[in-house]
């Protein structure tokens, strides 16, 4: 008996389109070829079926769900706040360039692939500490063997998949993830082992 779980990102924000560093605590929609992205990703998820449809509560996740869910009508579907994108901290809002002019030793320990956090902010350690528990939780309720559809963001991906592979947290980033990909990671409970079936399809 496996559980299969789809991670898909939501698609692209005003935010990214303006290169403003956003997070949690910057709730910014969908562009226009965000939505169209959104409607692909449905297109191509049309033919599977879930059990459940998950997401964060960003507005960017939620609206890549709902074109999403268009295609599933009647799939029980949940927003959670665990799920939400990596906090940047007081850096939010601030311009890409902004950002790395005023910290530049953050950028530096990034590009050595430190697990930095961004001041007020999360690094990847802590985004799986508040992700992966719940997705534990799902996998091992009473719903197994289900097919599970996660909304999300690029950072909420990777640490799942990071834990799922035992990838450190440093180097997590390195997992690609483009607007409204996704991918494919099943839990044979049998054998309490991960597989991962895709990464970073679009």
């Amino acid at each position: 008996m496996k559980t299969t779980l789809y991670l898909v990102r939501h698609g692209q924000s005003e935010a990214r389109a303006r290169n403003i560093v956003q997070g949690v605590g910057l709730d910014i929609p969908l562009t226009p070829e965000g939505v169209i992205q959104a409607a692909r990703a449905a297109g191509v998820l049309a033919g599977y079926k879930f059990d459940k449809i998950f997401s964060s509560t960003a507005v960017r996740a939620r609206d890549t769900a709902a074109i999403i869910r268009r295609r599933h009508p009647g799939v029980p579907y949940e927003e959670i706040a665990e799920l939400n994108e990596r906090s940047k901290g007081v850096t939010e809002g601030m311009t890409k360039d902004d950002f790395a002019a005023k910290y530049p030793e953050i950028i530096e320990q990034w590009n050595k692939e430190e697990d930095a956090r961004p001041p007020g902010g999360e690094n990847f350690e802590d985004v799986a500490n508040r992700v992966v528990p719940t997705i534990e939780r799902h996998v091992a309720g009473d719903a197994k063997g289900s097919s599970f559809l996660y909304v999300i963001h690029g950072n909420v991906i990777r640490a799942i998949l990071g834990h799922i592979l035992d990838v450190p947290h440093r180097l997590r980033p390195r997992i690609e993830q483009d607007y409204c990909a996704f991918n494919v990671a099943r839990y044979d409970h049998e054998r309490a082992r991960w597989s991962v079936e895709c990464v970073n399809r679009v």
